[in-house]
């Protein structure tokens, strides 16, 4: 009876069975067979790297000195943080992206089960998204240190409960704050800024002084994080759940599962009608802003520039996941800024070309993989070159407004720093991109951030391209004579990949390849 086709249990495995194609679908054209065994290999690997992390965390479940319950609360924060995020996300997917939503509504079935159903996978997706990282530390921490850790099986599933209320909360109430057209961008770039606020402010508290952050922690013991005392109210409760404190445990999972319950009774009916309302909006109505029309400059460049950054700049989908690309490569600057050994400059400029380099490949793959009219283009009377140097060109302004600020602060510290940044920043950009031109990957736009699932090595010499550069950086502003060293490692790479890539091409031009190998003239035309 309770797995009867209807019932809650029974929509709940149909949204997880969605929820494991989609995840299968990241590793592209893998069997299940060797999906299967490289997800045992990485839960095998996972647990082992845990191993000496969990030697460097063990004092945090102790509750010895300031530092320890700062350092905890920090964790605390962006784990919630990021739940809160990913179910923001999850809930924007489900009313947009629509799948199974239409036929589920339009049956017979109560929305406020079908709703149910779907906030439970939300949050299911939440607890997967951070428990596949921190499980292993806790079930190695367990085995070395003491089964308090388990403790954080509980914490994390009432934080994902709690955090899935506030993220369905928040993506429903935009859509009648703001309307259903404006609710996916500002979703989406609420979605960002909570999941990296709590980043950032971990970092920046990491980079405090020794003295104030051992103040903040004597502070934050004297509220109420001595030892395992929730005497002084709920709000810390997570913290101690992850001490394994019991009545913490408790008292987290109850307030999560009544914010989940109360989510589900009080939003079901507004569910039905924020997914009707997206409905309207994705059929596209009669706005002002269709309304208005649209001057494009004379001359083809011109307009393929205009169209390209208009693209890009009505999708909040792609800013929403550039803005968490830059935002979780950031602590990356501040491990180099906590050394003692490295000026800020030195710290700071590899940074920046990391972020330039990726910023400037998922913006290459969206003008050339993500194109939304292919046949308009190829049909077009002009050459492949010119379109794809026009759109090269594109991407140039929005990857220059990104890299503005923290060139500026790098050159308030040095004009030399900011200027072998530069060079290099645009050295790593033309790599990038110029390896995801020459080797288009049809999909979705909205799947940029999965675009390596369909060929991994695109995805490794990517990686390898900005560290490559980074380094070069480095050893620049330190004029070390080996500067050249990982520069002809980076082009060498590059010009492998294109040797390797252009010889089938070379062989059956008339399969349609020929197309595909006109982009290697883009090269030329950056060379000239």
């Amino acid at each position: 009876m309770i797995r009867a086709p209807g019932s809650f249990l029974w929509l709940l495995a149909h949204d997880m069975r969605n929820s494991r194609r989609r995840f299968m679908a990241l590793f592209g054209t893998l069997s299940a067979r060797s999906i299967m065994l490289l997800l045992i290999a990485g839960v095998i690997g996972l647990h082992l790297a845990a191993w000496p992390v969990v030697l460097a965390v063990t004092p945090l479940m102790q509750g010895e000195g300031g530092n320890a319950s700062l350092a905890l609360v920090a964790l605390v924060a962006c784990t919630a943080s990021w739940m809160t995020a990913q179910s923001l996300f999850g809930a924007t997917r489900a009313l947009f992206d629509r799948g199974d939503l239409d036929l589920l509504l339009a049956s017979p079935l109560p929305a406020r089960r079908i709703f149910a159903a779907k906030a439970a996978s939300i949050a299911m997706e939440t607890f997967s998204s951070v428990a596949i990282l921190t499980l292993p530390i806790v079930h190695v921490a367990a085995i070395l240190d003491r089964p308090a850790w388990l403790g954080a099986y509980p914490a994390l599933i009432g934080i994902a409960l709690a955090a899935t209320a506030i993220g369905v909360s928040t993506a429903i109430g935009l859509f009648f704050l703001v309307g259903p057209r404006r609710a996916r961008t500002y979703a989406q770039l609420t979605g960002a800024a909570i999941g990296g606020a709590f980043v950032l402010a971990a970092q920046i508290a990491a980079m405090l002084p020794a003295p104030l952050q051992a103040a903040l922690g004597e502070w934050l013991d004297g509220v109420g994080l001595a030892g395992s005392r929730l005497a002084t109210g709920i709000q810390w409760a997570p913290v101690e759940a992850f001490r394994g404190d019991a009545r913490a445990i408790l008292a987290l999972l109850t307030v999560g599962t009544a914010l989940f319950a109360g989510t589900v009774v009080a939003l079901g009916a507004r569910f039905c009608a924020a997914s009707l309302a997206a409905v309207g909006a994705a059929a596209g109505g009669s706005t002002e802003a269709q309304r208005r029309p649209r001057t494009f400059r004379a001359g083809l460049g011109a307009a393929m520039r205009r169209k390209e950054l208009l693209l890009i700049a009505r999708d909040p989908n792609l800013l929403a996941q550039i803005s968490l690309q830059i935002i979780y490569t950031v602590p990356v600057a501040v491990v180099l800024l906590r050394s003692e050994t490295l000026p800020a400059a030195v710290a700071l400029a590899p940074a920046i070309v990391v972020i330039a380099a990726q910023v400037a490949a998922s913006l290459a793959w969206i003008t050339v993989s993500g194109e939304d009219a292919p046949e308009l283009i190829a049909t077009a009377p002009v050459a492949q070159v010119t379109v794809d140097r026009m759109k090269l060109s594109a991407i140039v302004p929005p990857v220059l407004l990104i890299v503005a600020l923290p060139l500026a602060a790098l050159a308030a510290i040095s004009w030399s720093a900011a200027l072998v940044a530069l060079v290099f920043t645009t050295l790593a950009c033309i790599s990038t991109a110029l390896l995801n031109f020459w080797h288009p990957m049809p999909g979705n736009r909205r799947g940029m951030l999965r675009r390596h699932s369909q060929s991994k090595l695109i995805g490794l010499i990517e990686h390898t391209l900005a560290v490559l550069w980074a380094i070069a950086t480095v050893f620049a502003m330190i004029s070390s004579s080996i500067t050249a060293v990982p520069v002809v490692l980076a082009v060498g790479c590059l010009a492998a990949f294109r040797w390797w890539h252009a010889r089938p091409m070379a062989v059956d031009q008339s399969s349609g390849a020929a197309a595909t190998q006109g982009r290697g003239g883009i090269a030329l035309g950056v060379a000239g």
